[in-house]
């Protein structure tokens, strides 16, 4: 330390803000800095002076005192406490922070009705701020966690901290504010666009919730995306994303679209990414999302996002993951609402809701051969053959730093129309896909909810001089007659039994499957069920729509199998009728 460093300001209003045994330890090492040019008298005279300003209430307070804030802190009442910009101590004298910290809002859930608190602490020479359960504040483990966030709290004065917290929070009046933990659809308000509360929800979604917004050029990203909306596929990702808003208000479950190609480099995540710009940031780790996460991770993001379409990257990642089952992710998000569960004291915790559609990005079909009907109502497979997008970095740069503005029209142009007026459209456009097409309700629900935001949206933004039509989309729809599991399970059964003929054969001295001809097949009962489960269908699911179309032939009783003898082995046997 410079003698200059040892008689500036800073070196005795830091000393004299420590408490008294730190700074009975600091002071001897500046003594023995003193002593080493041999000016101890005047470094114990300036001290001297210095504790006299201190003791005077005179500049050096304002050093001492809290900093200024954007919040009322100056009247605040401390109580048994003294709180300044070196910590806070208790009427014993005890200093249990070393660093400022105050709780100066709370919020009150509109959805839950659970209480939070934001508390403020200086440090690094700045106010930061935390949202925090009620609860955090209260508990020793639950307040500990804080330490990761930046306070000075450790297992030796976390008492301390309670109490503080406790008796700030019951004699000073603390603002109340109404917050929100999701985003969308509140009431006729859509949050972030109307003013709903405050946004009180959990940290890693902060990036999400600030980045629908809008960024740059409103103009320049019309001119970029006028031209791209004469390619369909990226017509009918746009709209995908528009039609999120609409599905709760028209009653309309959640579903899913996934983008896939074989091919990599042609367009699929820049195309999506597009879409996602209609509201805001579309970049990784704001509204483009990655898939690579846990099932019970989906749903809570579904919940925050709620009537905005959430966009997940790259599906095969899950696909590839042994801790997850794709069908079963499919049929929880597109039921709109997580499962129920109980906590720790036998009591049902919130379950969580939601309302949107879900984009995905995958390199091949998200619906295979052997999938149930439920999920190939609930999934809109589109395939991208050729490349979409020649200019993809020149068209990337345009999008991530131009972004956001369309959201915000469309959402002002469904409210002035009323959702009475677009549920009448919807209904029309609904039949019209019904009347050409052979698709079942629930897909031509979701079809037609594409359509009509498609329209919507081009009335108010694109104007676009071609608006999609049913036959734009046929492609897109599953067949009700070809996806009925009875018959997807009758066609996988025939191919298993055709394919294992020898199993059926009297000189056959392997497994015994039973007895076929031109027209009848007897099969062992628990050999019939084994072989369905391995192409993920089982027979008590389809066993009465066989028999009802004579593909099954029932016993005398009325019985779905057989009591006989095949080849000298009596046993449960199922009669299949193969012409």
């Amino acid at each position: 330390m410079s003698e200059q460093e040892l008689f500036a300001e800073k070196t005795f209003t830091e000393l004299l803000s420590l408490n008294e045994f730190k700074r009975i330890e600091k002071e001897n090492q500046l003594f023995l800095e003193a002593k080493k040019y041999g000016l101890e008298k005047r470094f114990k005279d300036t001290l001297e002076k210095y504790k006299k300003l201190l003791k005077e209430k005179m500049p050096l307070e304002d050093n001492y005192s809290l900093p200024k804030s954007k919040y009322e802190i100056e009247n605040f009442k401390w109580g048994n406490y003294t709180c300044k910009i070196d910590g806070i101590t208790d009427k014993y004298n005890t200093k249990f922070s070393y660093i400022p910290v105050i709780p100066v809002e709370r919020y009150i859930n509109e959805d839950t009705g659970k209480e939070k608190v934001k508390i403020i602490f200086y440090k690094e020479d700045e106010w930061k701020e935390l949202i925090v359960d009620k609860s955090q504040l209260s508990i020793n483990q639950k307040l500990l966690l804080l330490s990761d966030d930046g306070l000075d709290v450790t297992s030796e004065n976390v008492r301390y901290y309670i109490n503080y917290f406790n008796e700030i929070m019951n004699i000073n009046n603390i603002k109340k504010l109404d917050s929100i933990s999701h985003i969308g659809w509140k009431e006729n308000d859509f949050v972030p666009y109307d003013s709903h509360g405050i946004f009180d929800g959990a940290t890693e979604f902060k990036n999400i919730y600030k980045a629908i917004g809008s960024k740059g050029n409103y103009d320049k990203w019309k001119e970029v995306v006028f031209e791209l909306r004469k390619h369909k596929i990226i017509k009918l990702l746009m709209a995908v994303t528009l039609a999120s808003p609409l599905l709760e208000k028209l009653n309309l479950q959640p579903y899913m679209v996934n983008l896939w190609s074989s091919l990599s480099g042609n367009g699929k995540t820049l195309s999506c990414m597009i879409a996602m710009s209609i509201w805001g940031n579309p970049e990784i780790g704001y509204l483009r999302l990655s898939s690579n996460n846990t099932q019970n991770y989906y749903s809570v993001v579904a919940s925050f996002m709620r009537n905005f379409t959430c966009y997940f990257d790259e599906l095969q990642i899950v696909k590839r993951s042994k801790y997850l089952d794709l069908e079963s992710l499919v049929m929880d998000l597109c039921n709109g609402t997580e499962k129920g569960r109980l906590n720790k004291n036998s009591q049902a915790k919130e379950v969580k809701v939601w309302f949107n559609n879900f984009l995905f990005t995958s390199n091949d079909k998200l619906v295979k051969e052997n999938a149930g009907e439920q999920v190939y109502n609930r999934v809109i497979d589109i395939e991208i053959g050729e490349k979409i997008i020649e200019n993809g970095q020149d068209i990337a740069k345009v999008i991530k730093e131009n972004y956001g503005f369309a959201g915000r029209e469309y959402i002002k142009y469904i409210k002035e129309i009323g959702f009475e007026k677009i549920f009448d459209r919807f209904k029309e456009k609904l039949n019209e896909i019904l009347e050409k097409t052979n698709a079942t309700d629930k897909q031509a629900s979701s079809l037609a909810s594409l359509l009509i935001a498609n329209e919507l949206a081009n009335e108010c933004i694109f104007k676009d001089d071609y608006i999609l039509q049913v036959e734009d989309i046929v492609e897109y729809i599953n067949d009700k007659n070809d996806i009925r599991t009875s018959i997807k399970a009758k066609e996988y059964i025939i191919s298993i039994i055709n394919a294992n003929s020898k199993r059926f054969d009297e000189n056959n001295y392997g497994e015994c499957w039973g007895i076929k001809d031109e027209w009848y097949c007897t099969i062992n009962a628990q050999i019939l069920y084994r072989e369905l489960q391995k192409g993920g269908f089982e027979f008590n699911t389809v066993k009465k729509e066989w028999a009802e179309t004579g593909f099954l032939e029932k016993n005398s009783t009325g019985r779905f199998t057989h009591q006989t003898t095949v080849r000298k082995e009596k046993g449960t046997y199922v009669r299949l009728k193969l012409t």
